[in-house]
């Protein structure tokens, strides 16, 4: 069967699906129209909604053998309404299938897992279904088995919003949380700040919690916009603060957590939700818990369209998205956009040599990462050994804030050379933050955080081949055999997905080079 799914909320996305070929495809809007956390349902007339869903199709027919008539349309339930006369003209189908939210990201993760048999905990800021469900998945299919009353989102980012160095160059809510992981490292926890935050996230009563606290309120109805009159704190005040919001945050839901797998042994979970985002929580799991975990490379909304998929026709196998995403969309333009430019052929050992000289490499091979994490197809890579590539690679590449941390890759079989961790399953996303080794940390100055953690992504022959063959090939030249990858775009704008673009950022910014499927183009 042909089916088409969509959600058309923040981080909107449609997946196209062939089920009988087990063939899956997803295309994240934001990507096409370049703007971050992007809405289809919102602030968009008829005509701009018909035109970015055509192009969508367009790119599903050229790229991923769709035709132009479905068997299924489904679409998740909280995702916004889309004129049915604009779904009906672009996505021609016999019947209509409507699911929730958190029933859509328990399913979209448990079907890219290898568990037969899982508990599900999807939490985020709220979907048509509640704020923290939890499944129970198997053969049978994905069944609901609690809703829990909390916020985790929300409560997450009201925190965040009180952090000056978070939301002075904040351009959307949503970037917030990811700021605030990076943040925290910085400061000093106090348990008694603790004990108060951590009810902030069950009961929402940010009033409560102001005035435990010694803070003046703002009169607002959003939570998480400014409510604290005083709310600004700065330099090491603001480090604590985070530092203290991210311990309330583990706190509370590992509260929570207990009781679960107390009643519902279970050894299998999956964690999904825009909260299974939070890696220094996902590794805190995996390292106390006797437990097979598995977080999805996309498990925020990006991912809601592809569970909705899955829930309207079962998949027979487990299904592994991770790089079948939008494609290049101006790669047929590739040889004009290239003419006069310096090119080679793509040589590893010429590549790791730049490498090793401290050039920094932009990577735009095959389709696209599904989910918010570059793991190699829309990358920048660099050595970390270099002290000053942190700060080079925020300032004049990145355009972004001085404390975000950058993520190191390896092979997976050398990971314990470098890495602390129980083990180092479900890695490959970035989805953990492990502690780099004492004796490794100052040889790995740009990717060791200041409280020696890195959010680690682990590389097989299987997982990205092309990820592998160069670390085989660097440890030619190294004897760690570590590499730097961060996404490959500039601040307040989605991955990229066009050659122009990759170009401009080579031409604009303190890029060496840029990797176009296999020709490395350098200044």
């Amino acid at each position: 069967m042909k089916t088409v799914s969509i959600f058309a909320g923040h981080d909107a996305n449609i997946t196209f699906a062939d089920t009988e070929k087990n063939k899956y495809h997803v295309i994240e809007i934001e990507r096409l129209v370049k703007k971050r956390y992007f809405r289809l349902h919102v602030d968009n007339s008829f005509e701009e909604i018909f035109n970015i869903l055509s192009e969508c199709q367009r790119i599903a027919k050229q790229s991923f053998g769709m035709d132009d008539e479905y068997d299924v349309l489904t679409i998740v339930a909280d995702g916004g309404l889309i004129p049915f006369e604009i779904l009906n003209q672009v996505f021609p189908h016999k019947r209509v299938e409507t699911y929730d939210h958190h029933l859509s990201h328990a399913a979209s993760t448990f079907y890219q897992s290898s568990f037969e048999e899982s508990l599900i905990i999807s939490y985020d800021g709220g979907g048509n279904d509640g704020f923290f469900n939890v499944y129970h998945a198997n053969k049978n299919g994905v069944h609901p088995i609690e809703s829990i009353k909390s916020d985790f989102g929300g409560g997450y980012l009201l925190l965040a919003s009180c952090c000056t160095e978070i939301t002075k160059s904040s351009r959307h809510e949503l970037s917030l949380a990811g700021k605030l992981m990076g943040l925290c490292a910085y400061g000093k926890t106090d348990q008694k700040q603790i004990d108060v935050m951590k009810h902030l996230f069950i009961d929402k009563n940010y009033k409560k919690l102001s005035e435990s606290l010694g803070y003046n309120l703002k009169n607002v109805e959003c939570p998480w916009r400014n409510p604290l009159e005083n709310y600004i704190f700065e330099g090491q005040d603001s480090f604590d603060f985070a530092a203290n919001a991210q311990k309330a945050y583990e706190t509370m839901f590992l509260e929570i957590f207990d009781r679960l797998i107390e009643e519902y042994p279970i050894k299998n979970v999956c964690l999904t939700g825009g909260g299974a985002l939070n890696v220094l929580l996902n590794q805190r799991i995996k390292d106390t818990y006797d437990l097979n975990l598995f977080v999805a490379p996309n498990p925020n909304d990006c991912g809601l369209s592809l569970g909705a998929s899955f829930l309207t026709i079962t998949p027979t196998e487990k299904i592994n998205i991770s790089y079948n995403g939008i494609p290049l969309i101006d790669k047929e333009k590739t040889n004009d956009l290239l003419n006069g430019r310096k090119t080679s052929d793509l040589d590893l050992d010429y590549v790791c040599k730049l490498l090793k000289s401290g050039k920094i490499i932009g990577v735009c091979r095959g389709d696209s990462e599904v989910g918010p994490r570059a793991l190699g197809n829309r990358s920048i890579v660099c050595d970390p050994s270099f002290k000053d590539m942190k700060d080079i690679l925020n300032a004049k590449v990145k355009f972004r804030e001085w404390f975000r941390p950058f993520a190191p890759f390896c092979l997976k079989d050398e990971a314990y050379l470098y890495f602390d961790s129980k083990d180092f399953d479900n890695m490959e996303f970035m989805s953990y933050a492990p502690l780099v080794k004492k004796e490794i940390q100052d040889h790995l100055p740009s990717i060791t955080h200041v409280d020696g953690s890195s959010r680690l992504q682990t590389v097989t022959e299987e997982s990205h081949k092309f990820f592998y063959d160069l670390l085989k090939t660097y440890s030619n030249y190294s004897d760690i055999n570590v590499l730097l990858n961060t996404s490959f775009n500039i601040r307040g704008n989605p991955i990229l997905t066009t050659v122009e673009d990759a170009l401009y950022v080579l031409d604009n910014t303190e890029l060496d080079c840029v990797i176009i499927n296999d020709i490395l183009v350098e200044k």
